[in-house]
Order: C-alpha cells, then sequence, then structure tokens
C-alpha cells in the first residue's frame, strides 16, 4: 500500500506542474490591468512615477517565465502571495474562507447522499414501474437544469411569503447558524443528487444478475441482508467515484450558489477577484482548489481496497 501512495503521489507531480502552468498563462493573458483596477478613479490623478514604482515593486511588468519561475518558487513554499485589493496574504484569505466553503460542501453532499442513493436502489428494485420512470425522471430534470437557476427558484419560493412559504433567510452567512446553510446545500444537493441516483441504479441492476446474490437468496437469506449487506455493498465503487467526482463539481459549482446566496466562501472570493484583477487571489485559490482535488481523487483511490477486498494494491 505504501509503495502505491509513492507511486500515485508521483505521478500526480506532472499534473499538478501542468495545471499550475495552464492557470498562470490564463492568469498572465486576462485582460485589464490589476493597478488600474485597485486605484479606481484615482489612476488617472496618480502620478506616473508612483504607477511604474508600483508596478515594479509588484514585477506586473516582469516577462512571463520570470514572473512563473517566481510563482513556482513561492507556491513549492506554500506563499501563495499578497492581495493587491485586500493587503492580505493568500494564504490566510483561504483560511478564512475554505472551511465556510467547506461547511457549505459537506451540506450539499450529504443532501445529495441522502436523496440520491436510496432513489437509485428504489428505483433499481422496482425497475420499469410508474415508481422508476417518475424517480429517473426526476433525476433528468436535476441534471439538466442550471444550478443558478435552481438556485433562483429556490430564493423565490422558500425566502419570501410573497410568492410562497418564507422558510429560509434570503442570503447571508449570518453567524453560521444552520438556517443560513440549508438553503444553499438544498440547492447544491439536489442537483448533485439525480447523478448520483442515476449511477446507484444501474450498478445496482448490474450486480443484482450476479451469481452471488441469487446463491445468497437461494440460501434463504433475509431481503434487507442480500440488499445492503452484498448488492449494495458491491455496487459502491462507481457509486463512490462519482461521489469523489462531484467533490469536485461542488468546488465549482460552489462559486455559483455562493454569489447567489452571498455566502462569504472561496468561490464568492474568486469572483469577487477576477472582477478586481487580484491575481495573487485568483491564482491561490484556484491552485488550492487544484491540489485539493487531486487529493481527493487519491483518498478515493485508496478506498477501493477497504470497499472491495478483491482490489490489492502491489
Amino acid at each position: 500500500m505504501s509503495t502505491y501512495i509513492l507511486r500515485r503521489l508521483l505521478q500526480v507531480v506532472p499534473t499538478l506542474l501542468g495545471v499550475f502552468t495552464v492557470l498562470f498563462a490564463l492568469a498572465y493573458l486576462m485582460p485589464g490591468d490589476p493597478i488600474r483596477a485597485v486605484m479606481g478613479e484615482a489612476y488617472r490623478r496618480a502620478d506616473p512615477g508612483v504607477i511604474a514604482r508600483v508596478r515594479e515593486e509588484l514585477g506586473i511588468d516582469d516577462p512571463f517565465l520570470v514572473q512563473y519561475g517566481r510563482f513556482l518558487g513561492r507556491t513549492l513554499t506554500f506563499d501563495l502571495g499578497r492581495s493587491f485589493v485586500l493587503d492580505e496574504n493568500v494564504v490566510d484569505i483561504i483560511g478564512y474562507r475554505f472551511p465556510r466553503t467547506l461547511q457549505l460542501m459537506a451540506g450539499g453532499m450529504l443532501v445529495a447522499i441522502l436523496i440520491g442513493i436510496p432513489a437509485g436502489i428504489i428505483s433499481a428494485e422496482r425497475q420499469y414501474t410508474w415508481i422508476d420512470h417518475a424517480l429517473m425522471l426526476l433525476a433528468l430534470i436535476g441534471v439538466s437544469m442550471p444550478v443558478f437557476w435552481q438556485a433562483i427558484l429556490a430564493k423565490m419560493f422558500l425566502t419570501q411569503s410573497a410568492y410562497g412559504v418564507a422558510l429560509f433567510p434570503v442570503a447571508g452567512y449570518g453567524d453560521g447558524a444552520v438556517s443560513h446553510m440549508i438553503l444553499p446545500s438544498l440547492v447544491l444537493g439536489t442537483h448533485l443528487s439525480a447523478t448520483i441516483a442515476r449511477v446507484t441504479r444501474s450498478s445496482m441492476l448490474e450486480v443484482r444478475g450476479q451469481d452471488y446474490i441469487t446463491t445468497a437468496r437461494a440460501k434463504g437469506l433475509p431481503y434487507r441482508i442480500v440488499l445492503v449487506g452484498h448488492q449494495f455493498r458491491n455496487a459502491l465503487i462507481p457509486v463512490v467515484t462519482v461521489i469523489a467526482l462531484d467533490i469536485g463539481y461542488l468546488l465549482g459549482g460552489s462559486v455559483v450558489t455562493e454569489t447567489v446566496f452571498s455566502w462569504p466562501g472561496l468561490g464568492r472570493a474568486v469572483v469577487l477577484a477576477i472582477s478586481r484583477r487580484d491575481t495573487p487571489v485568483i491564482m491561490g485559490t484556484l491552485v488550492f482548489g487544484a491540489v485539493l482535488f487531486i487529493a481527493i481523487n487519491l483518498i478515493t483511490d485508496l478506498l477501493y481496497a477497504l470497499l472491495n477486498p478483491r482490489i490489492r494494491y502491489n
């Protein structure tokens, strides 16, 4: 197992380097002047010599390779730079906002699992019945509907008594109360639950036709033991895979959700940084997200051996 982990870590190094290069190139080619974006109207009244000195201090006018080398060197030492606008270290910004994004991601994933897995199991056990068709139709609608549209509908009908029932706060983080987290989590989770339900259904149907399921039923084992202990457990690997991929989607989906609901997470920080041309914040959050996504996929690979004893890493 330790050899496999080491080999996998060595394999992700080129991937990370490629991701860092693409992200930095896109940030470098982004139109606009960060100094002008930071100073606003004061840029026109500022002394050109002062502006040139600031640009030199920040290294904005340096060649691409020089800036890229400086970026890689800082990243290797876990220094993601300092925000042009907020005048704070990007690491501190991530440290403040990531727990809130993680809170929203955990809520969304919990909703997705609680809805998607039971719906997929029920649909598989009631194959070709009206229940199966209804659940898969709802799953198709859930996959097709954009997250921002779900968020707008949820805010319209669940936060304003003029259109529906005012059950939840309109937006904001509040003091971290659960009531502020429920609606954004529902929006994220219901969208993901559709994919999980479809994968769970197909995986359950594939496992149900295996010989060991027929043998277990022939032995007279109770229905629940066969369903949960044999069929569902062996159908988990594709489900775990899609859940791990959905975690990466949550990082992207949270950008829209956090913006609509004014949630102070990493997604909203990226949107604000892009509008302000705050390159260190953009690069820092994207690099952090890329590393997190690769780490989650590595952990998912290791979970396969726990879910299926037949899988061994040599």
